[in-house]
């Protein structure tokens, strides 16, 4: 293995690790140390990523429904976000589904959903 994929392959371990170990210790709902954002703070309006701290510390505690209800499309892409990362990072997808994932009707379609749930979270109000 180069050195180049290792120090890849030991970013992918411990950077969700270090994340994690943040999101759990600190609140992002009553912690001054985590970003805002900047869209709901000058609109009004939710992002499409609007709740996703708040979700990920709601997960490590085990919080599972107070995580969708914070942002309940990242909850749904985990797995997304880890088998791109997978895919990105390692050999360990198999070269037919990194192929699909990467191919560029799936990346416009994944696209379009996250600009659905932008639109829909603000017009009902999730």
């Amino acid at each position: 293995m180069s050195k180049r994929r290792a120090v890849k392959i030991g970013g992918l371990i411990v950077l969700p690790v270090v994340v994690a170990a943040f999101y759990f210790s600190i609140n992002p709902s009553t912690s001054k140390f985590v970003p805002r954002c900047v869209f709901l703070t000058f609109t009004g309006y939710k992002c499409a990523g609007c709740g996703c701290q708040r979700a990920l510390h709601s997960l490590l505690h085990g919080n599972f429904l107070d995580a969708l209800a914070y942002n309940a499309f990242f909850v749904v892409a985990i797995p997304v976000i880890v088998l791109y990362l997978l895919n990105d990072y390692t050999r360990l997808i198999p070269h037919k589904v990194g192929e699909v994932i990467t191919h560029h009707y799936t990346i416009a379609a994944l696209g379009i959903i996250v600009v659905l749930w932008w639109v829909l979270r603000n017009v009902f109000g999730w």
